[in-house]
């Protein structure tokens, strides 16, 4: 896996998210899910998670965020800083699915593990790649903090790019497709349906041709990617610079 050397294990309190339950019967929350987000929910299990967008009508992104299945409720996991835009969008739909949307005060830990190792009862899994898993647990008293090598939130979120994970900023809302992003790999699924945005999403699939993209550059400065449009944040660990840069496909060396 392209720059897998940088990839850091351990675990990391993620401090810059809100947990959102989804109160109402398994089938009727998983129905409203399917109709909304970008991904195949039926696909999550008690140990499988699922990374997942919410785009507008023509198929713009709105936000990024997890959803997980965890101890019989289901949850999304979501920057704060995006937490009113899934609200406002999902709470359209509620009312038609006897369903209700609840924040929980939960803390969240992210685990960044080697591929054979084992996970814990109540972690769900998120990403994965040859070499790398990254998973979820909602932690109510950080205990699972005490037994593991600690990791940076910049690392947790530069695994994420180096495993192909391209999330949007909150200033991003609304301007990138998933198929710009790469996001058509990994938070789309293109069997499942009709969702917001699918027909859009579906077209550039199938009959689009792509011009642009965005790909994980690591650098030691900012002046070296000065041609392309960083997507989100950059990380920084050590020397190094980890940007997701937007830009043509023939100007990536």
């Amino acid at each position: 896996m392209l720059n897998s050397e940088f990839i850091k294990y351990g675990t990391v309190n993620l401090e810059d998210i809100t947990v959102i339950r989804l109160n109402g019967d398994f089938d009727s929350v998983l129905n409203l899910l399917q109709g909304q987000v970008t991904s195949d929910c039926t696909l999550i299990n008690d140990q499988l998670g699922q990374i997942s967008s919410l785009c507008n009508e023509k198929g713009f992104i709105l936000c990024n965020f997890e959803i997980i299945f965890d101890q019989d409720k289901w949850v999304v996991i979501i920057e704060k800083a995006f937490k009113e835009i899934f609200l406002n969008e999902i709470t359209k739909f509620l009312p038609f699915y006897k369903v209700s949307a609840e924040i929980l005060n939960s803390k969240v830990i992210g685990f960044a593990k080697k591929k054979d190792q084992a996970m814990l009862p109540n972690e769900h899994l998120i990403l994965s790649s040859d070499m790398a898993t990254l998973s979820l647990l909602i932690d109510s008293d950080n205990s699972n903090l005490d037994s593991d090598v600690a990791l940076s939130l910049d690392n947790w979120y530069i695994n994420r790019k180096i495993m192909g994970d391209h999330q949007i900023g909150h200033e991003e809302t609304g301007k990138y497709r998933p198929h710009e992003l790469g996001q058509h790999n990994t938070r789309v699924s293109f069997n499942k349906g009709c969702f917001k945005g699918q027909e859009i999403i579906a077209r550039m699939e199938y009959l689009g041709k792509l011009k642009k993209e965005t790909r994980l550059i690591v650098h030691s400065n900012k002046k070296e990617v000065s041609e392309y449009k960083i997507i989100g944040q950059s990380y920084q660990d050590q020397d190094k610079i980890f940007s997701s840069c937007f830009g043509k496909i023939d100007s990536f060396s």
